[in-house]
């Protein structure tokens, strides 16, 4: 088989303790040598990541708008391949990844624009690192998208997040780029606009990408407070939810509050308030077993608190998003927020 010369692109910042596991990763990718380059997009890292990426045969790029979107832009731009294979720099990829989404696409419909794969958990990760990556396994935690759920079967899905992704260039060129005022859900944003020309996404189980998790409560609060709101801003954008399940953590909260203040004069909707709250309880409980059984660990219980935390912010932020209206101003980025 004749292999495809493919543009590996990693867009970073501040990735010091990750970056030289990633590159290592890379560079031993089971892919003819000479059919592969990997762009490493640094987006003005204050930290000591710019000089151990200069210990390493890679072609550095400096980003200095420093968001990730403006990164994979310089990547595609400076790319000479006709494939751009797309992974952060706190993932490992698989020796087998680039071969396996290669493979794939020569193999697909000239409709596939992309192909990826699963995001999957660090064992040597922190205990909450790793109840995250398992608790967004399930349907309460990932909306069931193949990506989070690390579905086994190949198919069709709607999207497929950039940590693990290949793109027929020219498609993103089509498409119009990454939109550079999107701090996060740029990938989200750019496979929606790829989705209307025409364009399909291939979930591929055997590309396999591990990612580490965020450690800490309060991390892990604050992304999912800035993914709800930048998910807000791409209902703005296009008019329509790129994601079913994005609204219903701010309808919950709505309704919650909604529900506490009306109780003051009717006590119905309290009551109803209540049994809901009773039912999804029930269903994080569920899903809190879900993960012991996956992590064969008590550690699972902390998905107890994971998942209504990642509701809420998530909800939270998406609230913000609607009521800063200044967000949506086309000439401004958005890149400091």
């Amino acid at each position: 088989m004749e292999y495809p010369f493919v543009s590996v692109v990693a867009g970073i910042r501040n990735e010091e303790k990750f970056i030289e596991e990633c590159i290592e990763s890379l560079l031993h990718l089971d892919y003819p040598q000479g059919s592969y380059e990997i762009i490493i997009v640094d987006g003005m890292s204050t930290d000591k990541t710019r000089d151990l990426i200069q210990k390493y045969p890679v072609r550095l790029l400096l980003n200095e708008k420093k968001n990730v979107a403006a990164a994979r832009n310089l990547g595609v731009e400076h790319s000479r391949g006709d494939f751009v294979a797309f992974t952060d720099g706190d993932c490992k990829v698989d020796p087998l990844w680039l071969k396996t989404l290669v493979i794939e696409m020569k193999n697909a419909p000239d409709d596939v624009a992309c192909v990826g794969g699963p995001n999957l958990i660090f064992d040597t990760d922190p205990a909450f690192g790793r109840v995250v990556g398992y608790a967004q396994e399930t349907f309460l935690g990932s909306g069931g998208s193949a990506q989070s759920n690390n579905s086994t079967k190949k198919h069709y899905v709607a999207s497929l997040p950039n940590c693990n992704a290949m793109y027929r260039k020219n498609t993103i060129v089509e498409a119009g780029y990454f939109d550079e005022r999107f701090v996060l859900g740029q990938d989200g944003d750019l496979n929606y606009r790829i989705n209307k020309i025409g364009y399909k996404f291939l979930y591929i189980p055997e590309a396999k990408v591990l990612h580490h998790r965020r450690g800490t409560l309060k991390s892990f609060s604050v992304r999912m407070f800035k993914y709800g709101m930048w998910m807000g801003e791409l209902f703005k954008k296009h008019g329509e939810f790129v994601r079913w399940y994005a609204f219903l953590p701010s309808i919950a909260i709505a309704f919650a509050v909604l529900s506490l203040i009306v109780s003051i004069v009717y006590p119905a909707p309290i009551m109803v308030l209540l049994v809901l709250m009773a039912l999804y309880f029930v269903l994080v409980f569920v899903t809190s077993l879900q993960v012991i059984y996956k992590m064969k660990s008590k550690y699972g219980l902390f998905t107890l608190l994971v998942i209504p935390v990642q509701h809420i912010t998530y909800g939270l932020g998406f609230m913000y998003s609607f009521a800063n209206s200044l967000l949506l101003s086309k000439d401004r980025s958005l890149s400091d927020i």
